[in-house]
């Protein structure tokens, strides 16, 4: 990790500029920002769609094992629309960072 990487370096890396304690900060606040995106979000999202999944199967077979069998066999067309879902997401995801970028070259 990029803390360790620092935690680890001679008293003189830090006498340079790039290396100051406001340059060290952001990189670190960056990486735990990407970090985050990375793991938080994906993971948070699959766990919403297994659950949901799960609880609305419980409720069908309490409900009715007709309405189950309904719901198993939308199943697999509820996945590819999660599957599109996300890959729309990812696209929009990298528009904003584009965007981004270019709003902070301006």
């Amino acid at each position: 990790m990029c803390f360790e990487k620092v935690v680890h370096m001679e008293v003189g890396w830090f006498d340079e500029s790039a290396h100051s304690s406001g340059a060290i900060g952001a990189r670190l606040s960056i990486d735990a920002a990407s970090v985050h995106a990375l793991v938080g979000d994906a993971l948070a999202l699959m766990v919403q769609n297994i659950s949901t999944a799960i609880v609305g199967l419980v409720i069908a077979f309490i409900a009715s094992w007709q309405l189950a069998l309904i719901i198993l066999a939308l199943l697999p067309l509820i996945g590819v629309n999660g599957y599109v879902q996300m890959k729309f997401m990812k696209g929009f995801s990298a528009d904003a960072k584009v965007s981004s970028k270019s709003n902070y070259v301006l």
